[in-house]
């Protein structure tokens, strides 16, 4: 009876050509895995309409066991359809299919996927677009079935889909549902937007400001690779289901972020810190799936898809934000982003379920339409770009023209500037020149100055030159003894600052000389008083400046007839003495800071040196030593730092000033002003010869006996031999004052305080000479400057003790 029935519904309902066969409807689903039983049991549950997990709710599963499913269907097979499938072949199609299953034509196996062993699910078979040729022989003219067995682990999908990409689930001629998998455009569109990633990611690499391009490339590619795991082609590398879903989802979590960070890095030059917020959540999803079941990554997808929702709008808001402040780029990727934002909507929530739609997988369309978009933005620009070349090239004459005017015009005032600068440059050598020159000419004292400064100009066709270096020298008349007095100064600074202490020294200096030519007070004073004197001078004057102007200097004086030499050093290049062809400094350490230094300690130290007949001094400013070794930026410059060279410059020159400031030219470059002063002494010595030692003893005899009258006769005539003797200057001083002769007993005193600051004996016998003369204060001076020498002395303690009221003496 069972058969007559199937052969009248046969006749009854057979259309002429049934092929497709529609696979969507009129599924019988029950639990467990059943290959023999026919569904007509009351176990058996109707479904109408595919897909399997809208009646899943109704079955009955055991709790945390595998969920079992069998469905089955009946179809008809047409003479029609044998006929034309003769020339092809039928063809299965099952749009998706989750999680392992085995689908049976007629009781025969004809596809599976995934592993079930021992109740564990060891290997997935989820799969989209299953397609299986089938045999014409597996097949029945009349009535055939289907059946599909199903299962998933509790909390994962249990489904068989009704259509996926609108494609339904069918039987068709082999022919049909091959061109499932002829993806040509998806992979024409996975090829554009890989090439537009890569494109924008050698921008990045170009300009490296512009991060947005950054972004955006990341975008592409991501997307290029998304969909490469969204068509058939991924079934090529045969990865493990699961495994592929986990990649697919860390990709496809990256899409979103990579947008919204190049949405607000383009249109706000900044990422806020809801973007970098939203870029750490997805990486802790992308990261979290790989470590948990289907189950739970399942519901990582769904807390992602919800938060792609709410950040697509906020992208919204970015570049509508952009639109409403005039943004022209804006309002042109507005229209690509909201064709992106509906058809990437439409995926997400037919894949989340929420509304009765299916994933068309439009997101690769609608990326099309934004990518077309930022096409026409980029094009926009470069079309804005061109215009202006264009206005630049049409008006390129006449803006040269006009740019050349400017220049000329910024060049005439300059050159007048400069003419300024140069009148000045010149009024300031013009002021410096007589300063300069040499006024001293003697047969004994022979000197020769050279001078180069750094800075050369030329004013009305004259060439000149200006710095801060200055040589001066004169003839002055101390205590009827010929002087030649000479200075040689380098004040701090370049050009004009630097040739304006130059000039401050030369006047004042001069003016010092001046005094002591025309003045009987000046021309009474020692040397060494009047080095000192004219050195406090200076230093006044210069300290006024309140350190914006130093100076450093040697200062000299030369007694034409004994070849005495008294200077003072102040942070000056050290003297060189030329003698018997061998160069040597004079000079062993530094005494005095510069002149203007404020607050300068220290007593002022006048040195001597006895010059010999033919001996040479050289002195000069630091130019001689600061040559430029080897050229190049300032930084890389090649600066001489050895003293010593200079040494060695006199001795190839043999004394010779010109050839000497030539071989300072060859050695190096000069990076500062420099002069040189070559003093040579060509007098003879005075000498006592044997007669020395008899003076001494009887100078000695002298004081001895208090016979202070006839010491004080051998003494003077000793110390005009030796004058640099400091013994016998203070045995002089000492019988002046035994004669009461204060006034001379403190000069010689006072010459041998100048000469040694530190001498203990001296500084005693000048505390008791201005006692003598009632100068207290000048006394308690002195014994402040003893009692630093040695505070425990006897001869401190008793002067202390009288000086304080404390005895009688």
């Amino acid at each position: 009876m069972k058969y007559v029935f199937y052969l009248l519904a046969f006749f009854a309902f057979t259309p002429a050509f049934a092929l497709p066969i529609d696979l969507s409807k009129n599924w019988q689903v029950t639990t467990g895995w059943i290959l023999e039983v026919l569904p007509s049991s009351p176990r058996w549950i109707q479904l109408d309409v595919l897909p399997l997990s809208e009646i899943v709710p109704k079955l009955n599963f055991e709790p945390d066991n595998i969920r079992y499913v069998t469905m089955h269907k009946s179809f008809i097979i047409t003479n029609k359809d044998m006929e034309e499938t003769a020339k092809d072949a039928f063809s299965l199609h099952i749009p998706y299919i989750s999680n392992v299953y085995q689908v049976y034509i007629n009781g025969d196996l004809v596809s599976r996927g995934g592993e079930i062993e021992d109740g564990r699910i060891l290997k997935s078979g989820y799969r989209r677009h299953i397609t299986v040729g089938m045999d014409r022989y597996r097949l029945n003219l009349g009535w055939n079935e289907i059946r599909i067995l199903i299962a998933s682990a509790p909390g994962e999908e249990l489904s068989v889909y009704r259509l996926f990409n609108d494609i339904p689930a069918k039987i068709d001629f082999a022919s049909e549902n091959r061109k499932i998998n002829e993806e040509y455009f998806t992979y024409m569109l996975l090829f554009l937007y890989f090439f537009v990633g890569v494109y924008h990611g050698l921008f990045y690499i170009k300009r490296k400001k512009e991060t947005y391009n950054l972004y955006y490339a990341l975008f592409a590619v991501f997307l290029s690779v998304y969909m490469i795991f969204r068509s058939q082609a991924v079934y090529i590398l045969e990865l493990e289901p699961y495994l592929q879903s986990r990649l697919e989802y860390f990709v496809v979590f990256f899409i979103s972020a990579w947008l919204l960070l190049f949405t607000e890095q383009f249109f706000r030059g900044y990422l806020s810190k809801i973007s970098l917020s939203y870029l750490i959540f997805v990486c802790v999803l992308a990261l979290v799936q790989f470590f948990v079941s289907r189950a739970v990554s399942i519901q990582i997808l769904l807390i992602w898809q919800v938060s792609v929702l709410v950040f697509s709008l906020y992208t919204l808001y970015l570049i509508i934000g952009g639109v409403v402040t005039g943004n022209r780029d804006a309002k042109r990727m507005l229209f690509g982003f909201v064709v992106m934002f509906v058809s990437g909507c439409w995926d997400v929530l037919g894949s989340m379920g929420v509304l009765p739609i299916q994933n068309l997988g439009l997101l690769r369309f609608g990326f099309l339409f934004f990518v077309l978009g930022i096409a026409v933005v980029l094009a926009n620009r470069f079309l804005r770009v061109h215009k202006e070349v264009e206005k630049l090239n049409a008006t390129l004459e006449k803006k040269v023209e006009e740019r050349t005017n400017d220049l000329q015009r910024t060049l005439t005032t300059v050159q007048e500037l400069k003419i300024q600068q140069d009148g000045d440059y010149f009024l300031t050598s013009l002021l410096l020149e007589p300063l300069s020159a040499n006024h001293q000419d003697s047969p004994l004292v022979q000197i020769e100055s050279y001078t180069k400064q750094k800075k050369e100009f030329e004013f009305r066709n004259k060439k000149r030159e200006i710095g801060g270096d200055i040589i001066i020298t004169d003839v002055i008349l101390l205590n009827g003894k010929k002087y030649t007095v000479f200075v040689n100064g380098d004040a701090m600074g370049k050009s004009m600052q630097g040739a304006g202490g130059a000039l401050v020294l030369g006047v004042v200096f001069l003016s010092f000389i001046k005094r002591t030519q025309s003045k009987k007070e000046y021309k009474e004073k020692s040397p060494e008083r009047w080095l000192k004197e004219c050195f406090l001078e200076l230093q006044s004057i210069f300290e006024s400046f309140d350190g914006s102007m130093l100076i450093s200097v040697v200062i000299g004086l030369v007694e034409e007839e004994t070849g005495l030499l008294y200077y003072i050093n102040a942070e000056h290049p050290w003297t060189v003495l030329y003698r018997d062809g061998v160069a040597c400094f004079i000079e062993e350490e530094l005494e005095l800071r510069k002149i203007g230094t404020k607050g300068m300690e220290g007593e002022i130290r006048i040195r001597i040196f006895p010059l010999q007949a033919e001996d040479v001094l050289f002195v000069g400013s630091d130019g001689r030593d600061d040559l430029i070794l080897s050229e190049g930026f300032p930084e890389n410059r090649l600066i001489n730092e050895d003293e010593t060279q200079f040494l060695r410059r006199v001795e190839e020159s043999n004394g010779n000033l010109e050839d000497l400031a030539e071989r300072l030219k060859l050695f190096g470059d000069l990076s500062d002003d420099l002069t040189l002063i070559r003093l040579e002494w060509k007098g003879e010595r005075p000498s006592l010869d044997d007669a020395q030692e008899e003076l001494r003893e009887s100078a000695r005899t002298s004081l001895q006996a208090k016979d202070y009258e006839s010491a004080v006769e051998t003494l003077e005539k000793i110390f005009t031999y030796l004058p640099t003797d400091n013994e016998i200057l203070l045995q002089l001083s000492y019988a002046y004052r035994k004669l009461k002769h204060f006034k001379k007993a403190i000069d010689l005193g006072e010459r041998l305080r100048s000469r040694d600051p530190k001498h203990f004996k001296n500084l005693v016998h000048l505390i008791g000479c201005y006692r003598l003369v009632r100068n207290e204060e000048k006394a308690k001076r002195l014994l402040s400057k003893l009692g630093v020498i040695d505070s425990e002395h006897p001869q401190y303690l008793k002067l202390k003790s009288v000086l304080e009221g404390k005895s009688l003496l």
